[in-house]
């Protein structure tokens, strides 16, 4: 019933099976006659196409044939005319070349026939023959091969003309003069005009550039047109490369807007292909009125089998109203009243019949299943199902009985597993305490652990600092003996140089008292002297008084000075001494700094390491005081658990004790 409300109140149509059948057909009828009706024309287009185009290819296959034996027949002619021995008569004079010029044309039926030197101008030759043939595309070829040649149709004189030319040689083989015979296009013209390909099919010859050198329509000759600039779209532009590769094939394209069936054929040869177009349009009449008479054929049997869908819909419905009617009081839960049978044919009655014995039995089965499951209801698993279930309904008291019997040992279990939960639920209860008991010690603890920690890290950072100063203190001992080693080296290369002053002093002391020595000694000669002269040398004996005086003077002076020096020199030596022991005392000190500087700076690494370590501890206590704490709460939780399953057990013992089991 509610799916039938939602059906209605979502809008759907309720349609009888007459109306779904009719439906069902029409639209299959339908489906098929449309599907048919594309096959047959896709069919049709593709077996068209694909006759055409094989038709169309041999077509132009044969009429390149018909067009290149004609050619062979013209230049045949001209070559027998060639072969003539007067032409490379030494003897021939201009008279006599005419009459021959004249008998080949006669013979031949040329339009004109001249003979053109290797320049291209005339030597002799028709009237109509034109003055030079350097300009025409088979004097090109004539010059490059030296071999027989065809040249392309022109207009002369209000005729279309096709040129022949051959190269007269001479016994040694060179050139002595070109001669060139022009036909009437007609041999042409007769294998164009007779290729039957529709009222507006196309025959053209094309040379190796695409220029239409030949048209089955002659009036539009005069006009220079080429295949590439009249159709320029990219799908033509590749099928003429591929027609100017001397290939064979054909081809079904859009050119303009216009569909056409395409071939294309090599004329032997020449460097000309010939191509025919024939249009699409006039090669699909038969097709479309085939399609059309298939189409009212459809339509014909479409209708008839509309109208013979619809009288066996309306004996199907009719057969089935009845069942439809007592199937609807069946969905509606009527199981008493009776079905009304129907006989108007076999299927009827025979659904009629199972639908009476179907009710029958449904009723029975009802009756007794809602009896036993009114005793499983009362808590009673002990009772068998009543009654006798037949075919896929003895399927339903079994599924029944099993039921039954999983249900009493279910319940069993269930006797026995809330015992064993009663007990699992005090030990877990028990646990519970003393894990959390535990916990609360352990978060104590490490709350104790994490407090110590951080006065660690509080005496690290302050070790840290005064290494950081014992460091500076060290950086500013090493510069101030640095500085001290510099003056010390300053002190001792002054002490060296007056060390060798006095050691000059020394010696000019030296010096000194050797001239005092002789000055006392040149002294008391000159006393002798003075004596000896009487008195005429007393006046020098005061003079070397004089200067035996000064001597002494000088000799107590440097015996002074000499006393003073040599203290003096004792005193720097000392002092020397003095002055390399401190600077080696310095040097000393400078590598005990630097010692110690080594020292402050492994001291701060360490101190470092320690504060790097102090704090990963630090982070793992406070990881493992959260594990902590988590597993108090989760202790406690398993606690309330244990408790909640412990009243579970009881209400669980409770409902059990009631069910009555089989023994």
């Amino acid at each position: 019933m509610g799916t039938n409300k939602s059906m209605e109140n979502s809008g759907f149509e309720k349609r009888s099976i007459k109306q779904i059948i009719i439906r069902y057909v029409i639209r299959l009828s339908i489906s098929l006659g449309v599907i048919l009706v594309i096959l047959m024309i896709v069919a049709s287009l593709r077996s068209t196409s694909s006759v055409l185009r094989s038709d169309l290819q041999i077509t132009a296959r044969i009429s390149a044939q018909n067009i290149s034996s004609n050619i062979h027949l013209l230049t045949d002619r001209m070559d027998n005319i060639s072969q003539k021995p007067e032409w490379s008569d030494a003897h021939m004079t201009e008279e006599g070349m005419l009459e021959l010029i004249a008998e080949c044309k006669e013979r031949v039926e040329f339009v004109w026939i001249a003979a053109y030197d290797t320049a291209g101008a005339k030597l002799y030759g028709d009237s109509d023959a034109p003055a030079s043939i350097t300009e025409k595309d088979y004097f090109g070829y004539l010059v490059q091969t030296q071999n027989l040649t065809v040249g392309r149709p022109e207009h002369l004189s209000g005729v279309w003309q096709l040129g022949v030319g051959m190269p007269i040689l001479n016994k040694d083989g060179e050139v002595l003069f070109y001669l060139i015979g022009s036909y009437k296009y007609d041999m042409l013209n007769d294998v164009l005009s007779n290729i039957n390909i529709g009222n507006k099919g196309l025959a053209y010859i094309v040379d190796s550039e695409g220029t239409i050198i030949a048209d089955k329509n002659m009036a539009d000759m005069e006009q220079a047109r080429n295949l590439y600039d009249m159709y320029s779209s990219g799908v033509s532009r590749y099928m003429f490369d591929s027609m100017l590769d001397f290939r064979t094939d054909a081809v079904s394209i859009f050119l303009r807007g216009v569909h056409y069936y395409m071939a294309y054929s090599p004329i032997a040869g020449t460097n000309w292909t010939l191509l025919i177009a024939a249009p699409g349009a006039d090669f699909l009449g038969v097709l479309i009125w085939s399609v059309a008479l298939s189409i009212l054929a459809i339509v014909a049997l479409q209708i008839f089998t509309t109208n013979r869908t619809v009288q066996i819909a309306e004996q199907i419905s009719s057969s089935l109203s009845h069942a439809t009617e007592r199937l609807t009081l069946l969905a509606a839960g009527n199981l008493k009243k009776e079905v009304v049978f129907v006989d108007n044919n076999q299927e009827a009655e025979i659904l009629t019949t199972a639908l009476a014995s179907t009710v029958s039995s449904l009723s029975t089965y009802i009756d007794n299943i809602t009896g036993y499951l009114g005793l499983l209801s009362a808590g009673d698993y002990s009772r068998q199902v009543e009654g006798v279930f037949d075919g896929d309904f003895a399927a339903i008291r079994e599924a029944m009985e099993l039921i039954t019997e999983a249900l009493n040992g279910t319940m069993n279990h269930i006797h026995k597993a809330s015992e064993a939960v009663r007990n699992n639920s005090s030990e877990t209860s028990a646990h519970a305490k003393k894990l959390y008991d535990g916990s609360l010690e352990q978060s104590e603890a490490l709350k104790r652990l994490t407090e110590k920690m951080e006065l660690i890290t509080d005496k690290t950072k302050e070790i840290d600092e005064n290494a950081q100063r014992v460091k500076a203190s060290a950086a500013a001992a090493k510069g101030r003996v640095d500085d001290g080693q510099s003056q010390m080296k300053d002190m001792l290369e002054m002490m060296d140089d007056i060390h060798g002053d006095m050691q000059e002093i020394i010696t000019i002391s030296q010096l000194i008292e050797a001239i005092s020595s002789k000055t006392r000694l040149l002294s008391l000669n000159a006393s002798i002297e003075a004596a000896r002269a009487g008195e005429a040398g007393k006046g020098f004996v005061v003079v070397a008084q004089e200067i035996g005086q000064l001597a002494q003077q000088t000799a107590a002076a440097l015996e002074k000075t000499g006393a003073i020096i040599g203290k003096a020199s004792n005193t720097i030596n000392q002092g020397m001494t003095t002055a390399q022991d401190t600077a080696e005392a310095f040097s000393k000190v400078s590598q005990a700094t630097n010692e110690f500087t080594e020292i402050s700076d492994n001291l701060i690494s360490i101190t470092l390491q320690q504060k790097e370590a102090i704090g990963t501890a630090s982070q793992e206590v406070q990881t493992v005081l959260a594990i902590a704490d988590t597993n108090q709460q989760s202790a406690q939780e398993m606690d309330e658990t244990a408790a909640v399953s412990m009243n579970q057990v009881e209400e669980l013992e409770q409902i059990v004790s009631i069910v009555k089991l089989r023994a």
